[in-house]
């Protein structure tokens, strides 16, 4: 295992239908929101998988590059994101068709602009490079091509693009080992973390990026988004009425006003997958939205603008 991969994860398709499934069973009463999201889950890391991390160009930076890397600029920023127009197609057509079933407020925007990649009336290697360098002009056009939004557009775009900055994030993960990240914003990405795990004797926390999956060691006890380390500006609420009881909690910073999903992973030797118990943790989710709070990072079944 990467010594910095310190979670025992999950990421086959297989395996993570498996953890859906196990899912649904222990938690009834998100099974129709599982049906609905799990197949997103499972797409994207069969994208993943056709993916090899040794395509990935490696990137040999000046210490002066490193020296920003230290002060906080995450890598994709100053390396760029991998070229992924050739499988562009491909990733679309897995992914596009269960994120339409998902949000049905704008399944035809969805199944619009997949139609439109299929016929080739947009161009992969034009959407990858507007994408990529934020073209803002180029996404409204497109966006107009397909008769939707350039906000719906680009976040089709964007969850195309998740299974690339996922290989990207595992094939840079080894510059970790001589480069520290003490931030709360993902090294690779700079995303924020959609989930603390907490692991080891003495504990350890570790983010997940909510983008790309990378995960680092953070501070414990520290709030990602502000830096907070104020224990009485920390709130932790758990679902008793779940069978993981207050393994599963969520953590509120007064300080910031934002909360993160945090599992006790210690005493678990099965593998997870983050993104399926995070699933399985939408009730305090809720609960945290309606203290009045909102997520570090935002999880697609959350975005109830193009869910209904």
């Amino acid at each position: 295992m990467n010594q910095n991969e310190r979670i025992c994860h999950e990421k086959t398709p297989k395996g993570i239908q498996t953890a859906l499934d196990a899912q649904a069973e222990q938690k009834p009463a998100l099974s129709s929101l599982i049906s609905a999201f799990g197949p997103v889950l499972t797409a994207k890391a069969e994208v993943t998988a056709r993916l090899s991390e040794n395509a990935v160009q490696k990137p040999d930076l000046p210490e002066s590059e490193w020296d920003r890397f230290a002060r906080g600029v995450h890598l994709f920023a100053i390396t760029g994101l991998m070229d992924f127009h050739q499988a562009f197609k491909q990733a679309a057509r897995t992914i596009l068709p269960p994120m339409a079933e998902a949000f049905p407020g704008i399944q035809s925007d969805i199944e619009a602009i997949q139609r439109n990649i299929e016929d080739d009336s947009l161009d992969a290697e034009d959407c990858v490079r507007a994408y990529v360098n934020n073209y803002t002009r180029n996404i409204n056009a497109f966006a107009g091509r397909s008769g939707t939004t350039p906000d719906i557009f680009r976040f089709a775009l964007a969850q195309i693009a998740e299974p690339f900055k996922q290989i990207q994030a595992r094939a840079f993960s080894a510059f970790m080992d001589d480069h520290p990240w003490p931030h709360g914003h993902c090294p690779m990405c700079g995303s924020f973390p959609t989930v603390a795990a907490i692991t080891g004797e003495p504990e350890e926390c570790w983010l997940q990026c909510a983008v790309c999956a990378h995960e680092w060691r953070f501070r414990s006890h520290t709030c990602p988004r502000c830096e907070n380390t104020s224990q009485g500006l920390f709130e932790h609420v758990s679902d008793l009425d779940s069978p993981s009881k207050d393994a599963e909690r969520i953590t509120i910073c007064k300080l910031c006003n934002t909360y993160i999903l945090t599992i006790d992973l210690r005493g678990k030797n099965d593998p997870v997958n983050m993104n399926v118990a995070a699933l399985g943790m939408t009730e305090l989710d809720i609960q945290a939205r309606e203290k009045g709070y909102s997520p570090q990072s935002e999880l697609i079944w959350n975005l109830l603008e193009y869910r209904f």
